[in-house]
């Protein structure tokens, strides 16, 4: 009698958190299995290669994402931040080549790098001041700084598409390491970081409790408008380093490259159990959320949907996961039991 009155409170937690952490897991298994009954080249070794390799930047932009959500805010600049990274990026590559007879030395590359994440933090910190110091509404606020990074971008490249890029800097896609480009081992290095970052760290619990209620983190102690200004800063520089793996990959860039990321990661984020509203976060989840994105996007190639269907599909995908999130962390009623009832089943 005892065990099957324990049995139950452990079945119904069971479905709860099935339905709260898993849902993503169950999509993404559908969605394969679907696309294979559609296509079987789906399944195939080299389209799961090419989905691995095309997935990295996406990976490593949405573990910068991650920390903005999950800390209560959102970032809709992170695309065009992008485009700034790798234009500027690539403009100083050309510059250096040209007066140096079209080498660019290794140690050249590595400051490139460290532009890129270090313009991307620094237009992340810009956001970030904003929203903490002026209580302005993030989504507000990157709204406008991406038409900033927007008009800032086109203007240096005159909107010019930029193509060729230097042997070394590409080696990051290029070189392969049992089989696999450097650039997936980055990314899961991204998930390594974020996930410690996150979960074992007192920064990470500052974030957590920020995102879950501000006033209540800076009652506590938690300096509530550092720690939000450092969730955009990080989130920027961390897309900047997706900007440089994604202009590895294509071997060209222009101001048009980057926007649109961030409706991919912001959409896998929600699908994979970040909240909308912040406080809550599973970085394995986001994964599996970019990884939903990306086979919607393969399968239906391979299916011969149109690119404009594909649209339609992932802005009611992004409906859906915004509208699952409101459903699954709304207020739960209180059940009030009554002594006589449970002295019933206790009989």
């Amino acid at each position: 009698m005892e065990n099957s009155k324990s049995f139950g409170p452990r079945l119904r937690s069971a479905i709860g958190y099935a339905w709260r952490e898993g849902t993503v897991y169950f999509v993404l298994a559908f969605l394969i299995i679907m696309f294979t009954i559609i296509n079987p080249r789906f399944f195939s070794g080299r389209n799961i290669y090419n989905l691995i390799t095309e997935s990295s930047h996406y990976v490593i932009a949405g573990m910068g994402i991650a920390f903005v959500m999950i800390g209560g805010g959102i970032d809709l600049s992170v695309g065009y931040e992008m485009a700034m990274v790798s234009t500027t990026s690539f403009i100083l590559m050309s510059s250096y080549a040209s007066t140096h007879g079209g080498i660019v030395p290794g140690w050249f590359i590595l400051v490139i790098f460290a532009w890129g994440i270090f313009i991307g933090f620094l237009m992340g910190t810009l956001n970030g001041v904003i929203c903490a110091k002026l209580k302005l509404f993030p989504l507000i606020v990157t709204m406008a700084t991406s038409e900033l990074f927007r008009g800032i971008s086109y203007t240096i490249t005159n909107s010019k598409t930029y193509s060729g890029l230097p042997a070394n800097f590409r080696a990051l896609y290029t070189t392969k390491i049992a089989g696999l480009p450097l650039d997936v081992y980055l990314a899961i290095l991204c998930i390594i970081l974020t996930w410690f970052v996150l979960n074992k760290t007192h920064f990470g619990r500052d974030v957590l409790a920020v995102g879950g209620n501000r006033e209540c983190a800076r009652l506590s102690g938690i300096r509530a408008d550092f720690v939000q200004i450092m969730t955009f800063s990080i989130t920027g520089a961390v897309f900047g380093l997706a900007a440089l793996d994604m202009m590895a990959h294509q071997n060209m860039t222009s101001s048009s490259t980057g926007p649109g990321t961030e409706f991919t990661c912001l959409t896998a984020a929600i699908i994979g159990g970040i909240s909308f509203t912040g406080g809550k976060g599973n970085v394995v989840g986001l994964v599996a959320g970019i990884f939903v994105m990306q086979i919607i996007t393969n399968g239906m190639q391979l299916a011969g949907w149109g690119a404009y269907l594909q649209y339609a599909v992932k802005g009611v995908i992004l409906l859906a996961a915004i509208a699952f999130d409101a459903l699954k962390n709304r207020p739960r009623p209180v059940v009030r039991v009554h002594k006589e009832i449970e002295k019933a089943e206790a009989a």
